[in-house]
């Protein structure tokens, strides 16, 4: 599942403007979210926030919603264009726990409403199932207040999405999605609920199925022009044909990962973690196929990215040279090997406070590969993706 959002244009907050009405300056900075902004103005957003978050506190007491809504745009922003769930499922909770006792307008119940949504999206990206469910079924008592109010939620498909999350952490997972497909949502949702399915029916190993729903969600994307959800669809139908032993799946999979990374990119960019994310995959898949010549050349097609995204000294390019250092042995290309197994020590030697097991092992086929003993190490230096 994916967490797309589209609103109006956040505002940046900036303190030093709010001195003659701070309280009116507040509402109106936290007017919209949802979030859209920039994708380079991410860093920027973040830390403008984070002083919101400290500035809207000195008057919570006076008014709360404020500081709500801030947590839940920070989290929202956290989540949104960096997938950090963790984080997200604090302030997300911060938001609930400042919330809950103002329940008293239409307003207030809907900005629950959300902070309860990104708190039970976020647990059930970190495993959470139980408590995943728990925050959705808060989330659905409260659109029930909300009717009793006589409105409903602010955004036209998000007591959908609940109810779709809600069903996805349920243990009658498949029969609550296929009556959510039926009964619940609006077409241009369909896409999103035959996805779900497809992760049902491939989390059981009923590629057979998970083939057809992801097919059906692909379909509906298509119809709507929905290149997100295109992306998705596509990029899972891809991981589905290469589970298939079916004759031509493995070729129809690359393919099809190929386009999804296409897709990605017009939609979002190269340096999206979706964009980025897909290329993992599809180098993996090439790993397993044993294809290693042409996963060495979609690792050094990413390089770029991946610096510009994560910073050369980064753990993300420890894995990268590591990785590629994996497939020169398997080349025997130890010379080529010996050299990226080094940046890859050296990376982790700048961010780690102490060495752990993989720096060790690393080290180890250094020293091995310079006294040429050059026996490959197999598979154990591959960073798998998930």
């Amino acid at each position: 599942m994916n967490m797309h959002y589209t609103s109006k244009k956040f505002k940046l907050f900036e303190p030093e403007v709010a001195l003659d009405n701070k309280l009116t300056y507040l509402r109106n900075v936290l007017e919209a979210f949802p979030l859209e902004i920039d994708k380079e103005d991410t860093e920027l957003y973040l830390q403008s926030l984070i002083k919101l978050v400290a500035y809207a506190k000195l008057f919570s007491r006076e008014d709360p919603l404020p500081l709500v809504a801030a947590h839940l745009a920070l989290g929202l922003v956290y989540v949104v264009k960096k997938s950090y769930w963790k984080q997200g499922e604090h302030h997300s909770s911060e938001a609930v726990v400042h919330a809950e006792n103002m329940l008293t307008s239409k307003d207030q119940i809907n900005t629950l409403i959300e902070s309860y949504y990104l708190m039970s999206y976020c647990r059930f990206k970190l495993g959470k199932t139980g408590e995943a469910l728990e925050a959705a079924t808060a989330a659905r008592n409260c659109i029930e207040e909300l009717g009793y109010l006589g409105h409903k939620p602010s955004y036209p498909d998000l007591e959908y999405k609940i109810a779709v999350l809600a069903a996805w952490c349920s243990p009658s997972r498949l029969q609550l999605l296929q009556e959510s497909l039926e009964c619940r949502g609006p077409p241009d949702k369909t896409a999103y609920i035959h996805l779900m399915i497809a992760q049902n029916y491939r989390d059981n190993d009923n590629i057979k199925d998970a083939v057809k729903s992801a097919k059906q969600a692909l379909d509906s994307a298509n119809q709507f022009g929905d290149i997100a959800m295109q992306a998705d669809a596509t990029r899972y139908l891809a991981e589905c044909y290469l589970d298939s032993p079916g004759h031509g799946c493995v070729e129809e999979g690359l393919l099809l990962f190929r386009k999804s990374i296409a897709l990605y990119t017009t939609h979002f960019s190269g340096l999206d973690l979706s964009t980025l994310s897909t290329h993992d995959l599809l180098i993996s898949a090439l790993i397993k196929l044993e294809m290693y010549d042409e996963a060495v050349e979609e690792l050094k097609a990413v390089k770029e990215a991946k610096i510009l995204k994560f910073g050369e000294f980064s753990k993300q390019m420890a894995d990268f040279y590591k990785q590629l250092g994996s497939l020169f042995l398997i080349q025997s290309k130890t010379k080529e090997a010996l050299s990226v197994f080094k940046s890859s020590l050296a990376i982790l030697n700048v961010i780690q406070t102490k060495p752990n097991s993989v720096t060790t092992s690393i080290r180890n086929t250094i020293e091995s590969l310079e006294a040429n003993k050059t026996e490959k190490p197999a598979f154990k230096f591959y960073s798998k993706v998930n």
